[in-house]
């Protein structure tokens, strides 16, 4: 999976696009993915503008489905 396909997925299951960036802007309440180089990151930015759950990930396609797991569990909410 990459980010386009990604983002087709969550269109598909309905989570809406404030809850997510993907190489995007820091924005609060948001579960961020952005690549750093050749790696990926992911992280919560809460509303005082910490990072929350940090984890690195050496490919797109793992980051991609790690982030696309959490919001398919965040819907089921």
């Amino acid at each position: 999976m990459n980010t386009i396909s990604l983002v087709e997925e969550l269109n598909k299951i309905g989570v809406p696009v404030r809850y997510y960036s993907i190489n995007g802007d820091l924005i609060s309440d948001t579960y961020i993915l952005n690549q750093v180089y050749d790696k990926w990151e992911f992280f919560y930015f809460d509303e005082k503008g910490n990072k929350n759950d940090c984890k690195i990930f050496n490919n797109e396609n793992d980051a991609c489905m790690y982030l696309y797991k959490v919001l398919e569990t965040e819907m089921k909410y």
